[in-house]
């Protein structure tokens, strides 16, 4: 992964600085917004990691069990429960710690273990095996897998959910999800880096061709150069 991203960086600025550089009803990802800055960040012990955007995505990524949210400090400028409107657990998180998060004004919760076990009591006791149906509230959408934990514990709730495409149906490249990896999908992503206004990539995990859950420059760099070896060019 290193090399290809020191590959990568070596066209960064020519592809960034150049100018030409989900079919929705069948492709329902999870959908990303304008690129967003990071207010804070920390460990939370082990291999897990938190961080919060200026867009109020709360994403814990890393490996192990994610028992507690941190505690975000009451600053209405910036780090006001109120403002975090989306939570992302990534595929390295085997279990949820049990948390109301009822009074946050959540929208959306992804979660990307399909096996991820989501505790229901303060005790963080298997689900499975308690039968507890914990009573947080939420009006959002929970995102996961066809036939996750995700999905099951959402159904039990009452809460909506909508199914992730499976991985193995992906199109490397295909960040409009139009089934097709054109010099479209490179624009597209090559605006969302740029921040312009209202640019939404409807399959961002084609994309990350570091595949380190973060799209950044190096993403672009590999996404241009696998983009001229499919079509010839030099």
């Amino acid at each position: 992964m290193i090399i290809r991203k020191i590959t990568a960086f070596l066209s960064a600025v020519c592809i960034i600085g150049s100018g030409s550089a989900f079919n929705r009803d069948v492709c329902r990802q999870h959908t990303l917004t304008a690129r967003a800055e990071f207010h804070d960040s920390g460990e939370l012990g082990g291999d897990l990691r938190w961080e919060l955007d200026d867009k109020g995505v709360l994403k814990f990524s890393g490996n192990g069990e994610l028992t507690d949210w941190p505690r975000v400090e009451r600053d209405p400028g910036l780090y006001n429960y109120y403002k975090i409107k989306e939570v992302i657990i990534g595929e390295g998180i085997t279990k949820v710690g049990y948390i109301d998060y009822s009074g946050y004004k959540l929208e959306k919760i992804t979660i990307l273990d399909p096996d991820c076990i989501i505790c229901e009591t303060p005790d963080n006791a298997d689900p499975e095996e308690s039968g507890v149906i914990s009573k947080v509230r939420f009006k959002g959408c929970i995102y996961g897998y066809s036939g996750s934990t995700a999905q099951r514990y959402a159904e039990k709730h009452g809460f909506s959910f909508e199914a992730i495409d499976n991985i193995a149906e992906r199109k490397a490249g295909d960040v409009n999800c139009d089934g097709e990896f054109d010099i479209a999908d490179v624009v597209l992503l090559r605006k969302w880096l740029l921040s312009v206004p209202d640019t939404e990539l409807a399959d961002w995990k084609a994309v990350d061709f570091c595949d380190d859950d973060v799209l950044d420059v190096f993403d672009l760099c590999i996404m241009k150069r696998e983009y001229l070896k499919e079509t010839g060019s030099h």
